[in-house]
């Protein structure tokens, strides 16, 4: 198992609120930048874990953002033209590869801003940004519908946050016998 996995299981990727499709996206990611991760840990050894994941998933949240920023509009398009070829029934068959790996990403993301304590007013911003973004996209809904979906997507991203922040946690009992061991 890569040190990438490990560390992002340790702080409960197991349990991250997601479907199927996006879990895959995340285990791609992981097979995919493993090799990266190593390598910013050997060039960087007196940084700790946390410094280092917390940049390392900044950075690719980053890059997935842009990715998908810059295709959002060519897969607009494109979903316009299967619902006039194909139909709207099959056209909801086509999903953007850069929209999910982008969810996926934010989850993992924010799952490492809660595990190393940062803030919840940012995290949640980020989680409202990102939601806006992923949500607005769909034209086709009326606006208290986008709104709904907008605030179900936000509260999923920061359940992600809070999964992080309570694997982080050390229970009262872990802390008992942490101190009987220094005795």
């Amino acid at each position: 198992m890569s040190k990438l996995k490990q560390q992002l299981l340790l702080l409960g990727m197991a349990d991250l609120p997601i479907n199927t499709t996006t879990t895959q996206h995340l285990h791609q990611f992981i097979t995919s930048s493993s090799a990266h991760f190593d390598h910013v840990r050997q060039q960087r050894p007196n940084s700790t874990m946390s410094d280092l994941l917390l940049g390392f998933m900044t950075l690719h949240h980053q890059q997935a953002q842009q990715q998908w920023s810059a295709q959002h509009i060519a897969a607009i398009k494109m979903k316009a033209v299967f619902s006039h070829t194909i139909g709207d029934n099959y056209a909801t068959n086509f999903t953007h590869q850069d929209q999910e790996y982008l969810l996926a990403l934010t989850h993992l993301w924010l799952m490492v801003q809660g595990a190393y304590g940062i803030d919840y007013s940012y995290s949640n911003e980020q989680a409202k940004i990102q939601s806006i973004a992923l949500i607005s996209n769909e034209n086709t809904a009326p606006s208290t519908q986008i709104n709904t979906n907008v605030e179900s997507l936000r509260c999923e991203f920061m359940q992600s946050y809070y999964l992080g922040k309570n694997y982080n946690t050390v229970k009262f009992s872990t802390r008992i016998k942490q101190l009987f061991r220094k005795v």
